[in-house]
C-alpha cells in the first residue's frame, strides 16, 4: 500500500469447493447489513492478547488498535 510491502502474507490453499447451491448463499442473508452483528465478535486486541504472547495488557492493545490510530499506522506508516 502506498509503496510499502507488506511485512506477512498469507497463503490458501483450497482442495475442494461446493459450491453448488446459490440458494444457501441468498440464504444466508450475507450481503444484507443489517443482518450483519460486529460487535459478537472479539476486539482486534482481544483476539491478539488469545493468540499471542505479549507484554502489553488488553487495555493497551485495545487502544494501539483504536481503529483511527491503526488506519493512520497502517497506511501512513
Amino acid at each position: 500500500m502506498k509503496g510499502h510491502r507488506p511485512a506477512l502474507a498469507l497463503v490458501v490453499e483450497i482442495d475442494q469447493i461446493f459450491f453448488h447451491c446459490a440458494k444457501a448463499l441468498m440464504r444466508s442473508k450475507l450481503w444484507r447489513p443489517d443482518t450483519w452483528t460486529p460487535d459478537a465478535l472479539p476486539s482486534q486486541a482481544r483476539i491478539v492478547k488469545e493468540v499471542q504472547r505479549t507484554e502489553e495488557t488488553l487495555e493497551e492493545l485495545e487502544a494501539y488498535y483504536a481503529q483511527a490510530s491503526y488506519a493512520e499506522k497502517l497506511y501512513n506508516g
